[in-house]
């Protein structure tokens, strides 16, 4: 299941806004939903509003009225697709879930402003809304990690975040299809982790009493287990180890406790590469303790799971991270998820470059102050520089002093060709050199 396209009649900063989400003509999937999609564009623009729009929709669709007076998400359902409508008309609002062939209608949009009541011939049965309505206890997973604000949950804990054996059973029970990922959930994903590990040794019970195993011995069955099922701590010591090697720092996972009583946490730390000192969480730096909790998230959520329905929606990904984390950063992302359809908000060119321009969305502001949404022109893999330019309208990378010595410099290649005495000639030539080292203009 895909987002196909995205109109939203009138809120907020949204009027008459639309958004193709779809391949561009002459692609090879021309027409068919983008599997990542990037949103970039000044503040104000709605990035952040148009990712809790989606989730909100897609998660809970009986309270999207109380988003928009009018929003329509064209949606790819296997080979169908169907419209989600969320409508105001006086003071009744609701859901209805549209046939594909009503875009044949002429002024179909329209048609789904008048009262709805009318519209029966074109809402969907019963039959055909089902498959659209996730469930818990299912392969569907829906994600929204948000920005960090300025309220961040992480510093406030010493030790490790706070779970129990018998928090993470009730997953067993009960797990959600739509997860919230902060600074605020931060506990969710520590239980995660716990219910991972129970999970398998629940999975290993059963592989052993499987009558093809009878025979075997403990060793073999626990050596053909092994091959099948990663331990859920050995994959995040191997996600996380990749970022915290930057810093020389690793996770320790030969010194983590298994949990086994109900109370019981599971403890599990960081620490000073190739030393048994372990490091506090609320101790490393904003940046890298933000992006491991993050990552670990998301991929706990999808670890050992066949996904048939997924959406991640990623806002400000780059937040209090050192540009060499960023580079690979999309790819460590697309790397976990399956069967998703990946959105991300950012400020960050260098997160940008690494989307295809048609993934690429600018949202910009027109004369009415309305938002209204491009594609991007920057190929993928530019330069970031350019980026910041050509899709960013950065209109100049110069500070101000940097401005003044530009000027200065063409002033002065101007001066040495029209200088005739030799002494200030040479005088101005070590000035324009000067100027050119220091900042890298080109001599030309």
């Amino acid at each position: 299941m895909k987002i196909c396209k995205i109109i939203i009649k009138e809120y907020q900063q949204f009027q008459d806004f639309e958004l193709d989400l779809t391949y561009p003509e002459g692609h090879e999937k021309a027409g068919e939903p983008l599997e990542k999609v990037c949103l970039i564009g000044s503040n104000g623009t709605g990035k952040s509003t148009l990712l809790e729009t989606i989730f909100r929709t897609l998660t809970d669709p009986y309270k999207a009225p109380s988003i928009a007076k009018s929003l329509i998400f064209k949606i790819q359902y296997g080979k169908k697709y169907f419209y989600l409508h969320n409508f105001k008309y006086r003071d009744f609002s609701g859901i209805s879930i549209y046939k594909e062939d009503i875009d044949k209608k002429n002024d179909w949009q329209e048609l789904l402003e008048q009262a709805i009541l009318e519209q029966k011939s074109w809402i969907a049965d019963n039959k055909a809304r089902l498959p659209y309505v996730s469930q818990n206890n299912s392969n569907d997973l829906f994600i929204h990690s948000l920005a960090e604000g300025f309220k961040n949950e992480y510093k406030n804990f010493n030790d490790v975040p706070s779970a129990t054996v018998n928090d993470a059973l009730q997953l067993f029970k009960h797990f959600p299809y739509e997860h919230v990922i902060s600074s605020d959930t931060l506990n969710d994903f520590w239980k995660l982790l716990i219910y991972q590990i129970k999970k398998r040794e629940s999975d290993l019970l059963a592989f052993q009493k499987r009558e093809e195993n009878l025979d075997k011995t403990i060793r073999q069955v626990q050596e053909e287990f092994d091959k099948k099922s990663p331990k859920i701590l050995n994959k995040i010591a191997e996600l996380w180890d990749k970022i915290l090697d930057k810093a020389g720092l690793e996770f320790d996972v030969e010194g983590a406790s298994n949990p086994i009583q109900l109370n019981d946490n599971l403890q599990a730390y960081i620490r000073l590469k190739g030393t048994d000192k372990n490091i506090p969480y609320s101790q490393l730096s904003t940046g890298i303790r933000n992006f491991i909790f993050r990552v670990g998230h998301i991929f706990t959520l999808y670890f050992n799971r066949n996904i048939e329905r997924g959406f991640l929606l990623l806002d400000e990904p780059e937040n209090s991270l050192h540009p060499d984390f960023l580079y690979d950063l999309v790819d460590i992302y697309t790397g976990i998820i399956q069967n998703t359809q990946f959105f991300v908000a950012t400020h960050n060119p260098i997160i940008a470059a690494q989307f295809e321009p048609y993934e690429r969305f600018i949202l910009e502001f027109d004369e009415q102050g309305a938002v209204h949404a491009k594609r991007g022109t920057t190929p993928v893999g530019d330069d970031p520089n350019d980026l910041l330019v050509q899709d960013f309208g950065v209109r100049n990378l110069l500070g101000k002093e940097g401005i003044k010595k530009w000027e200065r410099y063409v002033e002065l290649k101007s001066l040495i060709q029209q200088e005739e005495n030799k002494a200030n000639k040479v005088q101005l030539l070590e000035e324009f050199l000067s100027i050119g080292q220091a900042y890298n203009f080109p001599l030309q």
